[in-house]
């Protein structure tokens, strides 16, 4: 019986070995943008619902009916944006014993071409997945994404209508969360209520940066004091507990607020930032999002062209699509990860951001 020899360098086998890596924390995406919908065309459409409390009409009994229209959204065409980071794999880079290898480690050069493939498979993809993670805090925080660098030729801003009062700045010095007289219960009900009122779903969750956490668990009012006790102790109202729990993807769960029902969460990832080659949090520092994980939202992802056969190409509809090929001289195979994404908050009004520190 004869027996076959699998080729790593198959899509078929590169893409089964892809989705068996763990990316990196990508809490964010997870939690607000769970819903995969991908495309073999180059345009996606992006919809935004505008919701209203309308009321049917009285009528007539003789009355025929009268006519409503639907329920008001817009809709824009946008190309999402490429993602094609590649690595390559050279002769030299067979010869040379990977980090960790035993000095005198008699490894074949397939074996180490197998694992190098691995590993840069597994680079390709945090990459990829931190720019998604990225994607959707600008989505979430700024209610837009801005397209730019040096391989763009054109920078683009794409921009998700959201109600102007669902982006309240800075808190006033007396509402601060570092200060003796800021409320945080009562505006957490305030908030979920004009979440409410402007999406037509609920406020469930907030995730706050390190400082504003931070601020949170020293404010005097919720907490206490040597003289009193806070708003979380009182006897007279149950307002919650503070339960800190460490979750997968870098969060922190810290409680719920009774009476709102908003967990509290804290996220710790940060990104490098191209434009600076600074380090940021993907959480702007004082700041907290407050968003609603029942929101119809996706992550949508456009089709990407490819190499089908020697004589032909194509459009591959997939979150992640893997390519490899050989140069001759110099001798070199190539490996590419290539991604268009997007994340679509079809219920934008379902968030909403408050910086609560000076």
């Amino acid at each position: 019986m004869s027996t076959s020899t699998i080729d790593l360098f198959k899509p078929r086998v590169m893409r089964a070995a892809l989705e068996q890596l763990k990316p990196p924390r990508q809490f964010l995406r997870k939690t607000f943008f769970p819903n995969v919908e991908t495309s073999d065309v180059e345009l996606v459409d992006i919809d935004i619902v505008t919701e209203s409390r309308r009321m049917a009409p009285f009528v007539s009994k003789r009355s025929p009916g009268k006519y409503v229209e639907r329920a008001g959204f817009t809709t824009s065409t946008v190309s999402p944006p490429m993602l094609a980071p590649k690595m390559s794999l050279t002769i030299p880079d067979l010869e040379i014993r990977a980090p960790g290898e035993y000095l005198y480690s008699q490894r074949s050069p397939n074996d180490r071409a197998a694992e190098i493939l691995r590993r840069d498979m597994q680079t390709l993809n945090d990459i990829i997945a931190r720019r998604e993670e990225w994607m959707c805090a600008q989505v979430l925080m700024n209610s837009s994404i801005q397209i730019s660098g040096e391989d763009v030729t054109e920078s683009l801003t794409i921009d998700f209508p959201r109600d102007s009062s669902l982006s309240l700045g800075t808190l006033s010095s007396t509402d601060r969360w570092d200060s003796a007289t800021g409320d945080i219960p009562k505006q957490l009900r305030t908030w979920r209520r004009l979440v409410s009122q402007k999406s037509g779903v609920s406020l469930d969750i907030m995730v706050a940066s390190p400082e504003a956490i931070d601020a949170m668990l020293s404010n005097k009012l919720l907490i206490g004091d040597a003289t009193r006790g806070g708003q979380l102790n009182s006897l007279n109202m149950q307002l919650g507990q503070i339960k800190p729990e460490i979750r997968d993807e870098g969060a922190v769960f810290w409680g719920t607020f009774a009476g709102t029902n908003i967990q509290i969460w804290s996220y710790d990832e940060w990104y490098i930032d191209p434009a600076d080659g600074v380090e940021k949090p993907m959480i702007p520092a004082k700041t907290v999002l407050l968003g609603s994980t029942q929101a119809r939202t996706a992550m949508r992802y456009g089709g990407v062209g490819v190499k089908t056969s020697e004589q032909s190409i194509g459009i591959v509809a997939d979150s992640r699509v893997v390519e490899t090929w050989v140069e001759r001289e110099p001798a070199v195979r190539w490996l590419k990860i290539s991604s268009r994404p997007i994340p679509v908050p079809i219920q934008n009004n379902a968030f909403m951001t408050v910086q609560v520190l000076a």
